[in-house]
């Protein structure tokens, strides 16, 4: 084991040396989790603001106008509907309403004008039909109270929504959505930004027969790569929840809409996201290593690992919608590379952690780490595949 930490600490010193590789594995994840935390908060905060846009009032409509304000929308005045369509066309406004005089029984017809492609236009849209619905749910109580009859005769069936809560306090939904697939993707990727030159770089360089004629086994040779990559693979993936941490700590518009109900990582959680990663890491550190072993050079090995991490991507996409299946309770989800730790993660972040497929996660992906660094070496100790290049 002297001969395996010697080359862990030569591989791990040779990984922090590069420029490249600290940024590509540890400073990328925490800048990408930390600008996308923004993003996503900046759209939210966006929509709930076009809910509670301004509107433009066809003149005439008092009244109606100190309705929808006491609603929360804020509301300007043009002189006629053309005007009013005109602005509409110039991207000035996203809505303008027209209040026809009322009829014989008191109903006011409203007419709200907008561009359907318009995104904003559509959001306005809804925030003023909210109001509207408020305006006629009072007008329906007040007649109901003046002709004597109980609010409740109006709701024929009245729904009351009674929140169950499984397991402990987790994260927000996008943060669900979001971490598992950013934890796995940068598993992989912030190791495959130094693999190309674990052993198809020193084949290029000719450096790889001064590494295999020194008294140390090539077995030792490969496994300290192997633990090496597996480092930084994990420390990538580690980084993204720093990134999150971050991104909860500024006090921005946007973060705070994103984290609204707190982080959401609980410590067990975290504990549960770190057992799961340990056999990932594991699985990609040994294909990341075979790859390199069998290329020729590092470009070869770049083509190859273009396909892998395409592989690797699919399931890390799904499970970013698995919860709008019914995929994700399945038990043969759990056997699904990549796909499996994802699913898990999310459980762990909505504080339903399920232990049976944790296990089941974690030894499956174990079996398969095995059986790649078992290829992984078996590459290794071919001198058909180290000396050609």
């Amino acid at each position: 084991m002297n001969n395996v930490a010697t080359i862990v600490r030569k591989e791990l010193r040779e990984m922090f040396r590069d420029k490249r590789v600290r940024f590509n594995a540890f400073v990328m994840p925490i800048f990408l989790i930390v600008l996308m935390i923004q993003m996503f908060g900046f759209i939210m905060t966006a929509a709930t603001g076009a809910t509670k846009a301004t509107v433009y009032l066809v003149s005439g409509s008092t009244q109606l106008g100190k309705m929808i304000e006491a609603n929360g929308l804020n509301v300007k005045t043009v002189p006629t509907i053309e005007a009013g369509i005109k602005l509409i066309q110039e991207e000035k406004a996203k809505l303008v309403l027209f209040s026809q005089p009322p009829t014989t029984d008191g109903q006011i017809k409203l007419e709200a004008y907008f561009d359907p492609k318009q995104q904003m236009g559509n959001l306005a849209l809804v925030g003023l039909q909210q109001a509207v619905s408020a305006e006629n749910k009072k007008a329906l109580v007040q007649t109901l109270q003046e002709k004597l009859i109980p609010e409740a005769a109006a709701e024929h069936i009245k729904l009351v929504p009674k929140e169950v809560k499984i397991g402990e306090k987790g994260a927000g939904q996008l943060i669900v959505a979001l971490l598992p697939y950013m934890i796995v993707l940068f598993a992989f990727s912030g190791g495959m930004s130094m693999a190309a030159d674990l052993v198809s770089g020193e084949k290029d360089k000719n450096t790889l027969e001064t590494l295999l004629i020194t008294p140390v086994l090539r077995n030792d040779i490969v496994l300290g790569k192997f633990l090496s990559l597996s480092v930084v693979c994990f420390l990538s993936s580690a980084s993204c929840l720093v990134g999150m941490v971050l991104a909860s700590m500024l006090k921005t518009p946007a973060t705070k809409e994103m984290f609204n109900g707190g982080f959401g990582v609980t410590p067990m959680a975290a504990v549960t996201i770190i057992l799961l990663l340990i056999p990932l890491v594991a699985f990609f550190a040994s294909i990341l290593i075979a790859i390199s072993s069998y290329a020729k050079n590092p470009r070869e090995a770049q083509t190859y690992l273009a396909i892998v991490n395409f592989i690797v991507i699919m399931p890390a996409i799904f499970s970013q919608v698995i919860g709008l299946t019914d995929f994700g309770n399945k038990l043969w989800i759990n056997f699904i590379p990549v796909l499996n730790t994802a699913n898990n993660i999310r459980a762990a972040l909505l504080g339903k952690t399920d232990w049976t497929a944790v296990t089941i996660t974690i030894v499956f992906s174990a079996v398969l780490a095995a059986i790649a660094i078992k290829v992984a070496v078996a590459l290794f100790n071919r001198e058909e595949v180290l000396v050609r290049v």
